[in-house]
Parts: C-alpha cells; sequence; structure tokens
C-alpha cells in the first residue's frame, strides 16, 4: 500500500487521541521564551543535566512544573498540535471541490469532486 492509498483511506476519519478537533477548538497554549524571570532556574537546571545531576534537575522540574509549564514543550504538546493539524486536513479534503481536466488521475478524490473529460 502506497502512502497515498493510505493517505486516501484514512482521509475520512478524526483521530482523537489527543485533541477533539473539529468537535472543540484547539487549545490555545501560549508559550513564552525564556527571559530573566525563569533564566536561573532554567540554567540551574541545565547545569545539573550537564553535571550528571540528574535526579536533582528532576527535582527542580517537578517542584517548578507550574512555572516552567509556560517555557517547555513536551512530546504531549507535539503530538497534539500534529494530530490536530492532520485533523484539519481530513476536514479540509471533506469540504473542498476540485475540477480534474484531461486524463490525469488525480492522487485523491473525493465525493463531489468533478472530473472533465475531453471528447
Amino acid at each position: 500500500m502506497t502512502q497515498a492509498d493510505f493517505n486516501a483511506q484514512n482521509a475520512s476519519s478524526y483521530t482523537h487521541e489527543y485533541s477533539n478537533f473539529p468537535y472543540s477548538l484547539i487549545q490555545q497554549h501560549n508559550f513564552k521564551d525564556a527571559d530573566d524571570s525563569i533564566a536561573s532556574l532554567i540554567n540551574a537546571i541545565n547545569s545539573h543535566k550537564k553535571q550528571g545531576n540528574f535526579e536533582i534537575a528532576s527535582k527542580l522540574i517537578a517542584e517548578n512544573a507550574n512555572l516552567l509549564a509556560q517555557y517547555t514543550i513536551d512530546a504531549s504538546i507535539i503530538n497534539t498540535i500534529e494530530e490536530e493539524i492532520r485533523n484539519a486536513q481530513v476536514m479540509v479534503l471533506q469540504k473542498h471541490q476540485c475540477i480534474y481536466y484531461d486524463e490525469t488521475e488525480p492522487e485523491y478524490c473525493a465525493v463531489g469532486d468533478l472530473w472533465e473529460g475531453g471528447l
């Protein structure tokens, strides 16, 4: 099965492991760049990591999780963004209508698309 075949077969189904798009709005996270208010904590964590003191670094992260949440992106956030982009693509494929000309077969055709052939 090619990637195009896989995409065509799965283009009609939303996934909801991380998000509920399109049934609810995408969550905005409002991440921040590190600034003077957080720099000393981030530097301390990084310093402990470089020295191999992972338990101390982990403890600092756990103790300051709420404060660090605005400054860090983890795999869950990335997976949520990726899933929401994919679900937006599914929606677009379902909502748009394309017109195809000549005998060129498109990679993906949706119900409602038009195919204009020559005589």
